[in-house]
């Protein structure tokens, strides 16, 4: 039977509201809900990956040189400080020892993209999503870092996850995203306060016969 997909856009907590009440079926984040969650939702880890810098090419090809030093004052692009993607920059930059020069924070992703096309500065992204970054807004790949680590969930409200559209999802991102297919059911973790939910895309997913 063929199977449509509806993908929605939000706020996490609002979408763990709606897959609670069972509107939705999943929800895709890269990090934790809020802990004053207070409904049971099951966490399903799709993969991790490193996080690699880009730039319009004038800029990434001047901050080329020295990575990753050379970022230290360099005019950057960053996600809100709220995001598990944010904490974990700035964590690195403390450990390498080096200090940005904030330009702008963004929810949205695809503004901040938007933004390094301009030349206002460098911006971190998920190495899987590199290539397309570079098609799309004709930036260039400064460098990579290992040590700084992009997650990515997959959310239900049940434990085993049986619908062939959310198997196929989960198949696709460990083979095609992170190159590791499990062949098998992924293990569910459940914590009523954290909710690892990919905040990236802040994605909900419907899936159902027509």
């Amino acid at each position: 039977t063929p199977v449509k997909v509806s993908c929605s856009e939000g706020k996490v907590i609002d979408l763990l509201s709606m897959l609670a009440a069972y509107r939705i079926d999943i929800v895709l984040s890269d990090e934790p809900a809020p802990s004053s969650t207070n409904f049971k939702v099951f966490n399903h880890r799709l993969g991790d990956c490193g996080i690699v810098f880009c730039a319009a090419p004038q800029l990434a090809n001047k901050l080329k040189q020295d990575f990753p030093q050379s970022l230290d004052g360099a005019p950057a692009l960053l996600p809100s400080e709220n995001t598990d993607l944010r904490r974990s920059l700035e964590k690195w930059f403390q450990e390498i020892n080096i200090r940005p020069h904030l330009i702008a924070e963004f929810d949205d992703a695809a503004l901040m993209k938007v933004a390094a096309e301009d030349g206002l500065g460098f911006f971190p992204l998920a190495n899987v999503a590199a290539a397309e970054a570079v098609q799309k807004y004709g930036v260039k790949i400064i460098g990579e870092s290992n040590a700084c680590l992009q997650h990515f969930y997959l959310s239900s409200a049940e434990r085993h996850l049986d619908h062939p559209a959310v198997m196929t999802l989960i198949e696709n991102a460990e083979a095609s995203l992170f190159g590791e297919s499990r062949h098998k059911k992924p293990q569910a973790t459940q914590n009523a306060k954290s909710v690892s939910t990919c905040k990236t895309s802040k994605n909900a997913m419907r899936a159902h016969s027509v």
